[in-house]
């Protein structure tokens, strides 16, 4: 086998042993062009489904880019179900948001709109292209999946009954986030695990009222400092991962 490269590409083809699979039009540049890779070079390829495939390149054109399959790296893991529900920040801070969320291993990425967010839209197509990227970048093996932006209200009216909440509170009212991780992880829940992050400048008196009045919803205390959205949002999920990867 030849030997793995450092190329990683997320394809929506199956990948099998012996497979051959031509590659869109934007990953064949990608790989011809920005790369410098040509036929005989090995690259590897993922899909969220079939883990990950060591293939080395059969065809390299201005037009296109054939993969040839030789064998499997790794075997598709099972994942945690965790999403993080974020306030729409600005483009920058989003983009960033998504990709540390990515590296840290969500499942699912909610924008959600709050009476503060200072950004009502988010173009899902480009948050996706950014968590693929970083998906191809950390070595993991699926890619969150990026959901249209909800509404604060309708989200937290959408939960099932098996999901369990984490709110960042910034007001210090709340336990800090270990506690609360020791005392929810004993118990049984069938929904994914779902991390909630406020705008800039934090959610109003009356989504408060309603966000600690839910059911689901159990509010989690980050530190003594006021944190930007972004940055409590890659603090809990690190929190959060550290936490479950030692119990």
């Amino acid at each position: 086998m030849v030997r793995k490269s450092s190329v990683r590409l997320f394809v929506n083809e199956t990948l099998a042993e012996g497979a051959s699979l031509e590659l869109t039009r934007d990953a064949a540049h990608y790989v011809s062009n920005v790369m410098r890779l040509g036929v005989g070079d090995p690259i590897v390829l993922f899909n969220g489904r079939d883990g990950e495939w060591q293939g080395t390149i059969r065809r390299a054109t201005r037009k296109g880019c054939t993969v040839g399959l030789l064998g499997s790296l790794r075997s598709q893991p099972v994942e945690l179900d965790v999403w993080i529900a974020a306030a729409l920040v600005k483009r920058a801070r989003m983009d960033f948001l998504v990709e540390k969320a990515t590296e840290l291993g969500v499942t699912r990425i909610v924008p959600v709109t709050t009476r503060r967010t200072v950004v009502s839209r988010a173009n899902v197509n480009r948050l996706t292209l950014r968590a693929t990227e970083a998906a191809e970048q950390c070595g993991r093996l699926s890619v969150p999946e990026v959901m249209e932006v909800q509404e604060l209200e309708l989200f937290l009216a959408s939960l099932d009954a098996g999901s369990q909440v984490l709110w960042c509170d910034e007001s210090g009212d709340s336990p800090a986030v270990n506690a609360v991780l020791a005392r929810l992880s004993k118990t049984d829940h069938s929904g994914p695990w779902i991390l909630l992050t406020g705008p800039e400048g934090g959610f109003d008196q009356s989504e408060r009222k309603l966000i600690g009045g839910h059911a689901k919803v159990t509010g989690i205390d980050l530190g003594r400092h006021v944190l930007r959205s972004e940055t409590a949002a890659t603090v809990a999920l690190g929190i959060f991962q550290a936490w479950m990867a030692g119990s």
